[in-house]
């Protein structure tokens, strides 16, 4: 469970998915939210660097 503290040292708060990385979270958002119709090729950036913040934490994503 990467949200268990005592089984992920990785993620020592014990944050849940929804509430890790919200810096990367919020700036991906706000990309797909305005980029249209191109916001897979616009916002890749954002969500490698989303998807690495998770990885981090020990999330399987």
């Amino acid at each position: 469970d990467p949200t268990d503290p005592t089984q992920n040292p990785l993620n020592p708060k014990g944050l849940k998915p929804c509430c890790a990385c919200p810096e990367t979270k919020s700036a991906r958002d706000e990309c797909f939210l305005h980029a249209g119709t191109e916001a897979d090729e616009k916002c890749k950036e954002l969500v490698q660097s989303h998807l690495a913040c998770m990885r981090g934490l020990g999330f399987q994503v």
